[in-house]
């Protein structure tokens, strides 16, 4: 097993671990130290900071640090609904951008069409907002105990969404080599 993929697994572990323990303030502060050593192992490892895990690990500081301080469950039931949020805002930003926000990230690997980027910054932006959307459904409709296996399952669930939409993407938007 790739060692990366360990790493993305450890935060969720580390929740419902923390979650058997002690309750959902419990999960949110083991898996923030989860998040906080997988970026740590990650930069030693690559040499570079994850920046997207950065930015989770902070708000994911934040919120459970909010939650802890008053002693309320609400500030860790909606991190993935902020979170989503403000990287779909994110996106919609970097998508004004020239070149935009995914091609500077992505371009390396995909050769797609001008518009092929327009279509894939709204089918994440689309996504994300659809997965902030669940988790206020869930979040509401769930029991604590239900919510925090939704919350670790959905993170896999998103990345297998914007990974399918991305390869569709790429799929109709490739640039074909032209033959000389």
């Amino acid at each position: 097993m790739d060692r990366r993929i360990v790493l993305e697994l450890l935060p969720g572990a580390a929740f419902l671990l923390g979650h058997m323990i002690g309750g959902l303030l419990w999960a949110a502060a083991l898996a923030v130290v989860a998040t906080a050593l997988a970026v740590a192992v990650r930069w030693r490892w690559d040499g570079s900071v994850p920046w997207l895990a950065v930015s989770t690990l902070v708000l994911a500081l934040i919120l459970t640090a909010f939650g802890i301080v008053l002693n309320d469950e609400t500030f860790v039931l909606i991190r993935p609904t902020v979170g989503a949020v403000a990287f779909a805002g994110i996106l919609a930003v970097g998508a004004l951008a020239r070149p935009s926000l995914l091609e500077r990230t992505l371009g390396h690997a995909l050769e797609i069409e001008p518009e092929g980027w327009h279509v894939l910054h709204a089918a994440w932006i689309a996504i994300t907002l659809l997965s902030a959307g669940a988790n206020e459904m869930a979040r509401r409709a769930l029991t604590t105990d239900q919510w925090a296996i939704y919350n670790v399952l959905s993170d896999p669930a998103l990345f297998g969404l914007i990974w399918l939409a991305t390869w569709s993407v790429a799929y109709w938007y490739w640039i074909e080599e032209s033959e000389a």
